[in-house]
């Protein structure tokens, strides 16, 4: 039997009145206490999942070596002017905890999941930003018979450890009509390799939160990302395979991302963190 929303509210004032002592006077004096942090999914403390918790990410120039001529930033996607992720739901299941995160780059949002066990299993989407430094999701194309093997992050108790792992996928792949657009309807499959790798830690100045201006040591990833695609009905010349992409991530224990760069010469950096 559930209550109603009206006797809910009552019921909760009541177990507050109860709880609270008799008499304020016999309280503590001095700062009021601050309120217990809000639990974390799975305990993990690389990324603090906890509901309502809210990441801000706006782009900034990337490093000479990475920016793209003219020519190739009109082949890569529209950067956004901010991307803001957001934890809205932690949820319990038998294979470990599902986390929904909903992403909103510039007024388009979408949502997207991870799964995380306390055992140190931590999987993000493909379609997550965390999942390889990219905002937005690919229009016109719908994965099925996803296989992982591996896993984004590599953890023991909550944190980044290790100095090397995989994060690898397969799946199959079809072409799906997007509003008034017909194309011609292709499938085949997806085969997605990913290693990550631990580099030299940095220091970073951030723009956010009590430490604004101070250098916060950063844990960085390397991501190397090779991808095989194949194409049903096959074309008559095999398809050339796409270099080797090299995406970057910074980390601080407790923030979380702090800084992207990925393989478009776009990179990101934390601007605001709501951590309850």
């Amino acid at each position: 039997m559930k209550l109603s929303a009206t006797l809910t509210l009552l019921v909760v004032g009541l177990a507050g009145a109860l709880a609270a002592p008799p008499d304020a006077e016999a309280q503590p004096r001095g700062r009021a206490a601050k309120p217990p942090k809000a639990p974390r999914a799975c305990g993990v403390s690389a990324i603090p999942l906890a509901l309502g918790n809210e990441w801000t990410y706006e782009p900034v120039p990337p490093p000479p070596e990475r920016t793209l001529t003219e020519a190739q930033v009109r082949l890569t996607p529209i950067q956004p002017k901010r991307l803001v992720i957001k934890v809205t739901a932690i949820e319990a299941k038998n294979d470990g905890t599902h986390v929904t995160l909903t992403e909103d780059h510039d007024g388009r949002v979408h949502t997207t999941t991870l799964r995380c066990t306390a055992g140190g299993t931590f999987s993000l989407a493909p379609d997550a930003f965390w999942f390889a430094g990219e905002p937005g999701i690919t229009y016109g194309i719908e994965l099925a018979n996803v296989e992982r093997k591996g896993q984004t992050l590599n953890l023991a108790a909550g944190k980044l450890t290790g100095f090397e792992w995989w994060d690898d996928l397969k799946a199959t792949w079809k072409h799906v009509p997007t509003a008034k657009a017909s194309p011609r309807m292709h499938g085949g499959t997806l085969e997605v390799v990913r290693n990550f790798v631990v580099l030299p830690e940095e220091k970073l100045q951030l723009p956010i939160g009590e430490k604004a201006g101070e250098q916060l040591k950063a844990i960085k990833l390397g991501l190397e990302t090779t991808v095989k695609v194949t194409l049903d009905p096959a074309p008559p010349q095999p398809l050339k395979a796409p270099p080797m992409l090299v995406n970057f991530f910074w980390f601080v224990d407790g923030m979380g991302p702090v800084q992207v760069l990925n393989s478009y010469g776009q990179q990101y950096v934390l601007t605001r963190l709501v951590s309850n």
